[in-house]
């Protein structure tokens, strides 16, 4: 059997720490040597993303990733003057039975459908 007294006594023990002499001194020590390793984690990540930014930059320059760019954006532009252009041949929508409003009703609804299914997605991921 287990002696009560010694079960206290051992439990004070353990739940009072004991009084060092230098336990500022060696507190101030541990406090400032974290915050030297920290400054230079610091330190080692921003030259990680300068490195990783300047060869993310030289890649593109080296893959003419600018020019495609500018190529992709005449191309949209063409694009868009065609889909101006089928629209205004969707003077079909005029004869439906239905209004307009029901519609952009439609249309409403199935972007709110569409926002839904993103949330859901993202709460199961």
């Amino acid at each position: 059997m287990a002696d009560p007294d010694f079960d206290a006594r051992l439990m004070r023990l353990f739940a009072e720490a004991p009084a060092f002499a230098d336990a500022d001194g060696f507190a101030q020590r541990v406090e400032n040597r974290l915050d030297r390793t920290w400054t230079v984690r610091r330190v080692l990540i921003g030259a990680a993303g300068l490195a990783g930014g300047a060869i993310a930059v030289g890649q593109a320059v080296g893959a003419n990733v600018f020019d495609r760019i500018v190529g992709f954006s005449d191309a949209s532009a063409a694009t868009m003057a065609h889909s101006a252009r089928a629209l205004s041949q969707l003077r079909f929508l005029s004869e439906l039975p239905v209004g307009a409003e029901v519609l952009w009703v439609g249309a409403g609804l199935a972007v709110l459908a569409v926002a839904l299914m993103a949330t859901r997605s993202l709460e199961n991921f």
